[in-house]
């Protein structure tokens, strides 16, 4: 193998409820969200936290680090989504391996990246999927709520389709570790997605360039001559310029790591807000009220039903609260509700 696979598995609990999955049908790519976390530090966390939330796998430029054993079940996709079961005709949690790639911090990203490109590749042979059918983002599976992996590959140069191409590479005997030793005699790239370099500018074409300029007609920047045609002429560089002016980024007409990150905010937007109401004050245990009577319904509204409406910052209402934190390695589990449980309630509220 080219790289190895280390297996130091959590204990038993919450996060590892020791359940053994169905027959592999398909990999759910990730990343960790929370930069400079370690494959090891998830690993603790996860040990120690025991979330409702899980994972097979992470990666970093040091590690691929299996945490639970691929035969049992991990809690890595809500059990919510249909996109699963229609397209696999099972669950994620049931059905899939969940990957994820920490990246960040002092993380070198490159590294990290050929051994999450490897290992998939690895666990296609091992379970006999194919990367185009077989590999779908957490993204794709949950657009509502999440970005993962795509948005962390974008802001280095990769979109989903060179990620997937890589790991065809890897598995048709091009791998990573040969084209690292070619590079030190040729101008070959190790990986075809780290070759596409940031900023995009004025001449770039592919489907990198493509999402960006769906993502710019999504947030009202228009391109009636060409649309997304997949090349950066003109109009796309002064469409660019637009955007930039707008948010009050430097206009440069280039496509850096903090346009992209600012197209990401802007496209996301309308998905964080709901018309649902919610208060905007902290609650917790012991508080009554029209509010907490909101944060209920609330709860409700989303399948985490604190039993009763009555106003009572009860047991049950923080056992509620309790449980859909669990479901975001984000939030802090103590039961309290305040701004960032907030957003979160809303990106469900929004479905």
């Amino acid at each position: 193998m080219s790289y190895s696979i280390t297996r130091d598995f959590i204990r038993f609990g919450k996060s590892r409820p020791g359940r053994t999955n169905s027959r592999i049908r398909f990999i759910v790519s990730h990343d960790t969200g929370n930069p400079g976390s370690t494959a090891y530090a998830n690993r603790t966390y996860f040990d120690r936290s025991q979330p409702s939330a899980s994972a097979h796998t992470f990666i970093d430029d040091k590690y691929i680090l299996e945490i639970i054993p691929l035969n049992e079940i991990a809690y890595h996709v809500r059990y919510q989504i249909k996109l699963d079961n229609a397209r696999f005709g099972d669950d994620a949690n049931d059905a899939a391996i969940g990957v994820e790639l920490c990246h960040g911090g002092k993380i070198q990203f490159e590294e990290a990246y050929k051994r999450y490109v490897w290992y998939h590749a690895y666990l296609c042979r091992k379970f006999n999927l194919n990367p185009d059918y077989h590999i779908i983002s957490h993204a794709t599976l949950d657009p509502t709520r999440r970005t993962d992996p795509i948005n962390i590959l974008r802001t280095h140069g990769i979109t989903w389709d060179m990620f997937i191409d890589d790991v065809k590479d890897e598995l048709e005997g091009n791998s990573i570790q040969k084209k690292t030793k070619a590079k030190a005699t040729t101008d070959s790239p190790q990986v075809k997605g780290i070759s596409i370099s940031l900023p995009l500018k004025e001449g770039d074409s592919g489907s990198f360039v493509r999402d960006i300029q769906k993502q710019l007609l999504k947030s009202g920047i228009g391109l009636p001559l060409y649309g997304a045609d997949g090349f950066f002429g003109e109009e796309t560089e002064l469409a660019v310029m637009r955007f930039q002016r707008t948010y009050k980024l430097l206009v440069d007409g280039l496509v850096g790591p903090q346009t992209i990150k600012k197209l990401e905010e802007i496209t996301k937007k309308k998905t964080e807000t709901s018309d649902f109401p919610l208060p905007t004050n902290v609650l917790q245990k012991g508080d009554k009220g029209e509010a907490v009577k909101q944060l209920q319904r609330a709860l409700k509204e989303v399948q985490f039903d604190p039993k009763f409406i009555d106003g009572i910052y009860g047991e049950l209402t923080e056992d509620a609260v309790l449980r859909f934190q669990s479901m975001y390695q984000a939030l802090l589990d103590d039961g309290i509700y305040g701004p960032k449980t907030r957003k979160f309630l809303n990106l469900e509220l929004s479905e």
